[in-house]
């Protein structure tokens, strides 16, 4: 069977870009399409397509979607007088005219095709197939309508499949007011915001391996209630955050990088390359111009896992990018107005939960990614030979990102802050109880309210010695208490003491 499209499209012109998730394949065993569970799709012989670059191109964009990767890498090899001469000859062709738009798009040049399609509009994106901007912008010149969800230096790419339960995102989002209020008082609510931040401090520091003193947590903290009050991030926003957030005062930076970095693990292999310096600049302005866009209607979930996703593959700073990553997950979700003012969603404490899928999800860009790249080991930083430029983090498909995080978000709406809520009632109810029942010291009843909930209801031998001068019907009834305030099901996220 004969490639076609864009894996023809590739082998053709050689072109260095990350494997296709899909290969469509000419087949004369068949009929019609058809689209195979291995990752291919099958066309019939006498499927009508032209042997070449340009021809292959209209093929893909016709049958097999947008991957902006391979024809921006395309475009460097297929001269533009061949696009214009194409055009020329079908004006109201769809697949030419949007590979025309995308040529100037993806360059800031024109054209001059000197011939304007008469045809009704076109969408860049089918609308079907893709999530796209709900507030598409008009290209007369080919009479386009671009609704991408980025712009031309940053540009996530996101398959309707993925966003099969955006209405449900949605719906959980509205739940949250009611949520949080519940039959409590304002000073319950309070008190579990507080605790939210904390635990989305903790749990996104563990996810680094660190444990943070208590200046570290409590800036962070402050950081997070903060999130959403940014009207436009900028580098300068974005710097003042890095340097809130890391310990070693020789890594605090003020701007982006100007160095090569890279990740590696135990063992010293190579896991990751972000982009270049060089390349730095341009896609952080188109990343920072696809964050503060809000009228293009993009829905949530996908805008802010595109958001933190793309944040942390460009690695602006050498250190920090992890933090940060997960700190826009809150900013853009507050800057959207469809949380209650001020709360915080520790999706951190969700994630690192599910930590393996996680790494596999960042794993899923930095490999076939860091493949692109040539280079060599030495002690010190690793000698570039070649780079595949900004292109791949430019344009990335980010099928796996957005459905983990919906995932994560509707983990923490629906199990996290309800678990939490349930703890606070239980240690409130506990802790009445046993101040009423002993005459004991307040923080004396905080430790063992935490201790005895914290061993599935029974204070641990080891416990028990500090407690020794206690006779043993009083730790008993202790503990009765403690196992009868809390539901079973009543787990902190984190088991530090609750505000």
């Amino acid at each position: 069977m004969k490639k076609i499209g864009y894996a023809q499209l590739i082998d053709l012109l050689d072109l260095q870009v990350r494997p296709l998730t899909q290969t469509a394949l000419m087949s004369s065993a068949i009929n019609k399409r058809q689209d195979t569970t291995d990752g291919t799709i099958l066309f019939p012989a006498g499927v009508v397509i032209t042997d070449t670059p340009l021809g292959q191109l209209e093929f893909a964009l016709r049958h097999e979607g947008v991957n902006l990767e391979v024809i921006d890498a395309a475009f460097e090899k297929i001269a533009p007088a061949l696009l214009i001469a194409r055009i020329r000859a079908n004006p109201n062709s769809e697949p030419i005219r949007r590979a025309c738009f995308l040529w100037e798009w993806m360059r800031g040049a024109t054209l001059d095709a000197g011939c304007v399609p008469t045809g009704r509009y076109v969408d860049l994106f089918p609308s079907k197939s893709y999530a796209v901007a709900a507030n598409p912008i008009k290209a007369p010149a080919f009479r386009v309508n671009n609704n991408a969800l980025g712009n031309p230096d940053f540009c996530p790419v996101v398959k309707r499949s993925t966003i099969a339960h955006a209405d449900n995102m949605l719906a959980l989002f509205r739940q949250l007011p009611d949520l949080m209020a519940g039959d409590d008082s304002a000073a319950l609510y309070a008190r579990a915001v507080r605790f939210l931040y904390l635990s989305e401090t903790r749990s996104s520091f563990s996810i680094e391996r660190e444990i943070p003193d208590a200046n570290r947590e409590e800036r962070f903290v402050e950081l997070l209630s903060r999130a959403g009050e940014q009207e436009r991030v900028t580098e300068d926003w974005l710097v003042m955050l890095q340097n809130a957030v890391i310990k070693d005062s020789y890594g605090k930076e003020p701007s982006y990088r100007t160095k090569q970095n890279w990740l590696e693990d135990s063992t010293g292999r190579m896991t990751f390359l972000p982009p270049r310096p060089e390349d730095l600049g341009k896609l952080m302005r188109g990343w920072t111009t696809f964050v503060n866009d809000h009228r293009s209607g993009i829905d949530l979930s996908i805008k802010t896992a595109c958001a933190a996703f793309g944040f942390v593959y460009l690695h602006p700073f050498m250190d920090g990018n992890g933090r940060l990553h997960r700190f826009m997950i809150n900013h853009v979700l507050q800057r959207s107005g469809q949380l209650p003012e001020g709360l915080v969603l520790p999706v951190s404490a969700s994630i690192a939960k599910d930590e393996l899928t996680y790494l596999d999800v960042l794993s899923g860009f930095s490999k076939p990614v860091t493949r692109l790249w040539r280079y060599r080991r030495t002690d010190q930083a690793p000698l570039i030979d070649s780079s595949p430029g900004a292109r791949p983090y430019r344009y990335f498909e980010a099928d796996r990102e957005v459905a983990f995080l919906q995932k994560m978000i509707q983990a923490t709406i629906l199990t996290e802050i309800p678990n939490e809520l349930r703890y606070l009632r239980g240690y409130d109810a506990a802790f009445a109880e046993l101040d009423a029942t002993f005459d004991l010291p307040r923080s004396t009843i905080s430790k063992l309210i935490r201790m005895i909930h914290g061993n599935d209801g029974v204070l641990s031998a080891t416990k028990r010695k500090q407690f020794a001068h206690f006779p043993e019907a009083v730790i008993d009834q202790i503990e009765r208490i403690v196992r009868g305030s809390f539901p079973e099901d009543a787990q902190p996220l984190n088991r530090g003491k609750p505000p």
